[in-house]
């Protein structure tokens, strides 16, 4: 089983990259957030996946094991597969996309290319006790606890996301959401 690739970028694009591992080089399908992050010639770490299917297979990679994690569990619900499931963290990191869930944010799925009414309804359904048992395990990061209390207090996924990912990482979630607070007055 392949779990992770350490080695050089020698090509990128916006959904996939090629690493060169001591002189094998491995094709990587990634999202685009990921794909952000990647240079050209940069020494680099993915946790990926290996999608095997009757007529392929395919690696995926991620930045970080959250991602990865996230990327299996979507695969487990039905009529998810890997491209709606990488579309989605193109879209939403993990911390982002379980604060979706958790808030029961359909209309925030259904901006994932690809995920229809349908699809974001299955997703919903399936993945609320996979977040809700991470958030009970105490797994939730500061930031994820934030953006929930922000929208406890009416914001929006988006909004309450895109403030406390602009505010230091290393707070607690309440100076979290007072530092969100006087940002947003």
């Amino acid at each position: 089983m392949l779990v992770g690739l350490k080695g050089v970028v020698v090509h990128t694009s916006p959904t996939f990259v090629e690493i060169e591992v001591q002189g094998v080089v491995y094709g990587v399908h990634v999202g685009v957030q990921t794909s952000q992050h990647l240079q050209m010639g940069a020494q680099i770490h993915l946790h990926t996946t290996l999608v095997v299917k009757e007529d392929s297979h395919a690696l995926y990679g991620f930045l970080k094991r959250e991602e990865k994690n996230l990327f299996e569990r979507l695969l487990r619900v039905s009529g998810v597969g890997p491209k709606a499931a990488l579309a989605v963290l193109s879209v939403y990191d993990a911390n982002t996309f379980s604060a979706c869930i958790q808030s029961k944010d359909l209309k925030a799925l259904q901006k994932v290319p690809g995920v229809g009414a349908k699809m974001a309804g299955k997703i919903m359904l399936d993945l609320a006790g996979f977040v809700a048992s991470e958030i009970e395990a105490g797994k939730t990061s500061e930031v994820q606890q934030a953006i929930l209390g922000l929208q406890s207090l009416g914001f929006k996924t988006a909004e309450a996301t895109k403030i406390c990912n602009s505010l230091p990482q290393n707070l607690d979630a309440a100076s979290l959401i007072k530092l969100a607070l006087q940002k947003l007055k």
